[in-house]
């Protein structure tokens, strides 16, 4: 008897140890058969997307749920404005960069997540991603834990290398290109144009942060790029200064030549208010400077409506006597007409007109001598000196020199007369104005005419 219910004991052992495994594999049966059944085709519980639980979730329910078109939507609205000193912009938008998410991908994954491990793989997955495995607590260390799959987004790097490349080669050429240009009135210039240039590097990272910035945010992003300080420009300018600058000359009167020497107005640029105005702007940024002219005091216009504008003497005389006579006073005439009596020099009839001989033209006529009327060569001249005298002897002008004549004569009130001798007597007068004198002088017919041209200014007497 004994012996009997000990080989059933260890039937029941025996049967027990081979009944385990075989239940085992019979739950583990069941499950995939409720898995296959019910849930082969959706997601695992507890698997999330964004945040979005997509437990039990078919992959239509999934989509439907988190939405793909909207996440491609949204990059493809994502817009960097990238703008430059001289106002230039770079705009790129997220469609052009193909800036794609990742979400249809995220939602494959929680699809698949749990299966193509194989029959005994997927049953396990399955069991440890029950609510009932995970709050036992015998089987809860075996379960799986909360999984969320976020969604990323990339974009096209080459494409925006090369967009970013080629506006920054662009710009840079065209900022080289901007050298300092010199108008009449301004000189245009870009600072740092030859001295600095735009990085490409920096303005990439720029428009890929920027990118992601509008996604983020929802708005265009728009962004300043500043280019590097430039510290050639001040000496540039100098140079530019040094080539153009003239100063101002006056006209001056040379009185060996009897001419007027061309003015030159000056020019310049306040070099001092150029260098803060650049200082006061960031590079690239083009900057006007004015150029200055500056008139000369005296003007060669001025000085020449100045000279001789002013008749400040003159004196009309009919020429009586021989023709002998009418020629010698045409010939003294002559000597005296047109002459520049330049300021401070003393005008000297003799030293003008000089010795009166028959070789130079002048014949025997009717001259006073000792009181009395003789035949000489060059008589009559002083008629030229009288009528001189004349002209000038109610001005300003000093006479040095001067003696009348013995007897009265005709041609010329009494007083206002002048003899002269060659070698005795003269006939002198001062300049003793701050500008030059001319001397018209014409005989026509037997008219003598003696006109002084010189300069008064307001004030001044003459």
């Amino acid at each position: 008897m004994k012996e009997r219910k000990k080989r059933v004991r260890i039937w029941l052992i025996a049967t027990t140890a081979f009944m385990i495994p075989l239940i085992l594999i019979a739950v583990g049966i069941c499950g995939l058969f409720i898995f296959v059944e019910h849930y082969n085709e959706r997601i695992l519980p507890n698997i999330s997307v964004a945040g979005v639980d997509l437990s039990w979730h078919t992959h239509e329910e999934a989509i439907s749920a988190i939405d793909p078109q909207l996440y491609e939507a949204r990059g493809s609205c994502a817009e960097v404005t990238v703008t430059f000193p001289n106002g230039a912009q770079l705009n790129i938008t997220g469609a052009e960069a193909n800036l794609c998410s990742d979400a249809q991908l995220m939602i494959d994954s929680a699809y698949t997540n749990g299966r193509g491990g194989g029959y005994i793989d997927d049953t396990a997955e399955f069991i440890r991603h029950l609510d009932v495995t995970r709050n036992n607590e015998f089987f809860s260390p075996l379960a799986a834990g909360d999984m969320n799959y976020e969604i990323s987004y990339a974009l096209d790097t080459e494409y925006l290398r090369s967009r970013v490349s080629g506006f920054i080669r662009s710009y840079n050429d065209e900022l080289e290109g901007s050298g300092p240009q010199i108008y009449y009135d301004r000189i245009v210039m870009v600072k740092g144009a030859g001295h600095v240039y735009a990085s490409e590097a920096e303005v990439y990272n720029l428009v890929y942060n920027g990118l992601f910035e509008s996604l983020a945010c929802g708005n265009p992003v728009e962004i300043i790029y500043s280019l590097p300080e430039s510290t050639g420009d001040a000496a540039e300018l100098l140079a530019i200064r040094q080539s153009l600058l003239v100063h101002p000359l006056c006209a001056e009167y040379d009185p060996e030549t009897n001419t007027i020497s061309a003015s030159v107005v000056g020019v310049d640029i306040d070099l001092e208010a150029a260098i803060i105005l650049l200082s006061s702007v960031e590079s690239g940024t083009t900057i006007s400077i004015g150029v200055e002219y500056t008139e000369p005091e005296v003007t060669q216009e001025y000085l020449e409506n100045l000279l001789f504008r002013n008749c400040i003497g003159e004196c009309v005389t009919q020429i009586p006597g021989t023709e002998n006579r009418l020629n010698n006073i045409t010939i003294a005439t002559a000597s005296i007409n047109g002459l520049i009596l330049e300021p401070g020099e003393e005008f000297s009839f003799n030293r003008i007109v000089g010795q009166r001989t028959p070789e130079r033209g002048y014949r025997l006529a009717p001259a006073f001598s000792s009181g009395t009327t003789v035949q000489a060569i060059g008589g009559g001249i002083c008629q030229v000196s009288s009528t001189l005298y004349s002209a000038i002897m109610d001005s300003c002008l000093r006479v040095t020199e001067r003696y009348p004549h013995g007897l009265p004569v005709s041609y010329i009130p009494r007083g206002r007369d002048a003899t002269v001798s060659w070698g005795s007597l003269d006939f002198k007068f001062l300049n003793n104005t701050d500008y030059p004198l001319r001397i018209d002088a014409e005989v026509v017919g037997r008219t003598l005419t003696i006109r002084v041209y010189g300069t008064i200014i307001e004030g001044d007497s003459i």
